[in-house]
């Protein structure tokens, strides 16, 4: 793909992901948090402080990969990094290709860091790049962990996209190996099964991000893209959220950095994948739409603040001080996901985490 071929693709993204809105639900009405009535917790004794790949971090809330490689996504990540700064925020950054393939992108990634030196920043490439590749991409922004994006979903429905995938987990195993930072395997959108989940941790990665069905649908950016209708049924394809999350976590270690992520949009759904046990969530198509905006930086601010106060408030009510407390409290699961997850064999859990008495470390989600 030529260089003007792949900006003006990446112009369609910004301009599809801008319009469209989350259809699918990801699972989150399903979880329950339950409330400390006896809870003792001063609001000012509430930390939402963690650490993610080395990185301290006042948030847990991770500004997922979005765009790069073109003068507006310049704009774009300059105000996504200043948001992630001012708000003590872990940010990863759109597909590198365009930069690895034309210099003269460099600049809309390289942006992030020189506007956030001493932030925690996770490179991002595809599931094609080679290991060469993935350190380009971390050496250009001084990455401090590798999103490698598995978008096969999206690829199918792109009229240029891929549609040969023999060989890539092999190739992410070399990419593990030789990488000088952590490697995350990132789904697009379509959720992940427990199965998924272990492929990848045998090829060496070190974290994982579920993408989950009930953030941007990909197959729609990719319609939209190309001015074509869908069947409804693309609308629902997937794994939502709060299951791509109790299967991932049925299979990963503790010492795996699992970031929830699809469908994240209020400090309710941030509080409910923190009490399943993610490390981190990551949101990024409320962001982008709020980032083209005239009054970018007022509007990030405004929705950075009210997410966090209503985790803090929520933390305060659940009669949780810190993030490792909030993961040991009780919650319930209802509904589908506790239909979905019976019927997975990951049935136990549900009953796990509704009697934590807030003793146990990150739950188990072993069948």
């Amino acid at each position: 793909m030529s260089d003007p071929e792949r900006s003006r693709r990446k112009r369609e993204h910004i301009e599809a992901v801008s319009v469209l809105t989350d259809a699918a639900q990801a699972g989150f009405e399903d979880i329950l948090l339950l409330p400390a009535s006896a809870s003792e917790i001063d609001v000012s004794d509430v930390s939402m402080r963690t650490t993610l790949f080395g990185r301290a971090l006042a948030s847990p809330v991770v500004i997922n990969a979005m765009t790069g490689g073109t003068p507006e996504a310049l704009a774009i990540n300059a105000r996504l990094a200043q948001m992630a700064r001012r708000h003590g925020m872990a940010m990863a950054v759109g597909s590198e290709t365009a930069a690895l393939r034309n210099p003269d992108a460099a600049s809309s990634f390289r942006v992030v860091r020189d506007l956030y030196p001493d932030g925690c920043l996770i490179a991002n490439v595809g599931m094609r790049a080679t290991p060469e590749e993935a350190q380009q991409a971390i050496d250009l922004i001084g990455a401090d962990a590798l999103q490698v994006h598995w978008n096969t979903a999206q690829e199918l429905f792109m009229p240029e996209g891929d549609r040969s995938f023999r060989g890539l987990l092999d190739q992410l195993t070399e990419t593990c190996a030789r990488a000088t930072v952590p490697v995350v395997a990132k789904e697009v959108g379509q959720g992940m099964l427990a199965d998924a989940a272990r492929r990848f941790l045998r090829c060496g990665v070190r974290g994982i991000d579920v993408g989950g069905r009930g953030g941007t649908n990909f197959i729609q950016v990719e319609a939209l893209r190309a001015h074509q209708a869908i069947d409804p049924e693309w609308e629902r394809w997937g794994v939502s959220t709060a299951c791509s999350l109790a299967e991932v976590l049925s299979v990963a270690s503790p010492e795996v950095a699992i970031v929830a992520s699809g469908g994240i949009r209020t400090g309710h759904d941030v509080a409910k994948c923190l009490a399943m046990g993610a490390t981190a969530v990551g949101v990024a198509g409320p962001l982008l739409r709020l980032a083209v905006l005239p009054d970018a930086e007022e509007r990030l601010d405004v929705w950075a603040t009210a997410l966090h106060a209503t985790l803090r408030t929520l933390m305060v009510l659940v009669g949780a001080s810190d993030l490792q407390s909030l993961r040991q409290r009780p919650l319930l699961v209802v509904g589908q996901v506790r239909e979905w997850l019976e019927l997975r064999g990951l049935g136990r859990c549900t009953t796990q985490m509704a009697r934590r008495d807030g003793s146990s470390g990150r739950p188990s989600f072993s069948g």
